[in-house]
């Protein structure tokens, strides 16, 4: 076929060559020429040793996320414990339980304006160990506590510590994992957060029947184990290339991106194409004030990353999921479940079958991109939820005799569980980490859990005072929301799949980013691995 040839008459089932006539291997569709053809190029063995040296490295990150599963979880079935109510005079909604859980949200809030500043001076093995320090010290004040105060000191200590390490590790993980591979590993990351749920409400199941406070304090006790690990093993991880660049350690990140991106820690296409984008992109940083975020809607490309990162911290937050999360006990006698063990293993089932969302989502993220899923799951889990209210405000009464139509109700409990795992849970971390640019990452992390607890207060405070105050018909206001949520996504959600962190910014820089984001280009994958777009 000559180069005189209108491209527009190429058709996928007769292309046999593009402009020097080699053979076509295949037409395929991608957001980005350049990264496909590095792609094709570059045979990335995902069952070899430097592949698994590498599953390894990563799982000090997914660490952090676990120790965020046990909190959520933790704090769901102890919160239905009568050894607990008694211990502290608590009850199961109300104001003083609201308290319990707001003072995380607190720690999370101002831990997060220390998150940023640490990752991006001690680097993000460094924000790791920090973070795993306060949360080590946290879950030990928890365990031992004596009254309210020292409870709630240890909550606030938790909450700080955490914000530090979920704003340092997934930033870490997004940065040195291959583009290739990114979606997986970064979704994989926030889907660790049911390691720590499943153990969690499993040992409840467990010590409710205990007679003594270790009923509770035992499980609880389960939460240093996380923060044991990342302090032991941070340091010894592979630093961010990205951060190293920045810091001007050139070498040093080239070194680590042969060492992990590689099957022969040798160059290749995909590592060309990385420090060609690096050297364009990433600024050496000089050292600023750890205050000064301004960088952050310093210009219309900036403030669009700002908004992708804003709706995924509060569509995330106001989905539904905090009912789930910190309240499942609540909406189980809601829905007619009026014993407390039994209420402890529906708890321990929807943990299994909420990972068993994510982690389906995770595998899947690099195939299924981001976008759809986000407006279509959305559109989804208003409709699952408001069936659960309209059978829950049927079938949800402590007089029920219709035990087809709770156990109706429960079901549709999980599947909510399980649609939001699966939409949300892989990309709430991966989704913001890969929407900043390198100067921006750190500081936009932590500006993400500043943002996801302020909504989140919905999930902890207003939640328990809304449950408590209307039952059933609370859940319609996240019915509403996640109806707007889906037309949101629709409107400005930035697809990242397909491309390496560094090619986003041109996507940014277009009139309408969203739009531009969903374009694909035909293109021609020839035998050498070339590719020409058609």
């Amino acid at each position: 076929m000559s180069d005189s040839v209108s491209q527009k008459s190429i058709e996928k089932e007769d292309v046999k060559s593009v402009q020097d006539d080699v053979p076509i291997a295949k037409v395929d569709t991608a957001y980005n020429a350049d990264f496909l053809a590095a792609v094709e190029k570059t045979a990335l063995n995902p069952r070899s040793a430097r592949a698994f040296k590498l599953y390894f490295i990563v799982m000090v990150g997914f660490m952090n996320a676990v120790s965020s599963g046990f909190d959520g979880s933790l704090m769901s079935g102890i919160n239905d414990m009568k050894q607990y109510q008694d211990y502290f005079n608590m009850e199961t909604t109300g104001a003083s339980t609201g308290i319990v859980f707001l003072i995380y949200t607190v720690g999370n809030c101002v831990g997060s304006l220390f998150a940023g500043p640490a990752s991006d001076i001690w680097g993000r093995r460094g924000g790791m160990f920090i973070g795993g320090f306060f949360i080590l010290f946290g879950a030990a004040i928890i365990t031992a506590a004596q009254n309210e105060g020292y409870f709630l000191g240890g909550r606030f200590l938790l909450g700080f510590g955490i914000a530090i390490s979920t704003t340092a590790a997934p930033t870490w993980v997004t940065e040195l994992a291959p583009p290739q591979w990114r979606g997986r590993l970064g979704g994989l990351y926030n889907s660790c957060f049911f390691i720590g749920s499943i153990p969690a409400t499993g040992a409840m199941v467990g010590t409710i029947k205990m007679a003594s406070t270790w009923s509770w304090r035992l499980p609880l006790l389960l939460q240093v184990v996380p923060p044991i690990v990342v302090i032991t093993c941070a340091l010894f991880c592979p630093e961010s290339p990205r951060w190293l660049i920045q810091k001007g350690r050139i070498e040093e990140a080239k070194a680590i991106l042969c060492k992990y991106h590689s099957n022969d820690g040798q160059m290749n296409a995909v590592i060309e194409l990385e420090l060609k984008e690096f050297e364009q992109s990433i600024i050496i940083k000089k050292s600023e004030p750890f205050w000064d975020y301004r960088g952050l809607v310093k210009n219309r490309n900036t403030r669009w990353r700002m908004l992708c990162l804003s709706l995924m911290c509060v569509n995330g937050q106001l989905a539904g999921n905090g009912l789930i999360t910190y309240f499942l006990t609540v909406l189980l006698k809601n829905a007619g479940v009026q014993s407390s063990y039994r209420r402890q293993l529906y708890n321990f089932a929807n943990s299994l079958l909420s990972a068993f969302g994510a982690f389906t989502g995770a595998m899947l993220t690099d195939k299924i991109g981001r976008r759809r899923r986000l407006y279509v799951g959305a559109f989804v889990l208003a409709c699952l939820l408001a069936t659960v209210a309209a059978l829950s405000s049927k079938f949800g009464k402590a007089d029920n005799t219709n035990i087809a139509g709770a156990n109706a109700s429960i079901a549709l409990i999980f599947l909510f569980g399980i649609a939001y795992s699966f939409t949300y849970t892989p990309l709430q971390a991966l989704y913001c980490a890969e929407v900043m640019s390198q100067d921006m990452r750190a500081k936009g992390m932590g500006v993400h859990i500043l943002i996801s607890n302020l909504a989140g207060f919905i999930n902890t405070f207003a939640n328990s005072v809304g449950l408590g105050k209307l039952g059933w018909k609370y859940y319609f206001v996240f019915v509403g929301w996640d109806l707007v949520a889906a037309v949101l996504w629709y409107l400005f959600c930035v697809e990242t799949r397909g491309r390496t962190l560094e090619e986003l910014d041109e996507v940014f820089n277009q009139p309408w980013p969203a739009r531009a984001s969903a374009k694909k280009l035909t293109v021609a994958v020839k035998e050498t691995g070339d590719v020409a777009v058609l």
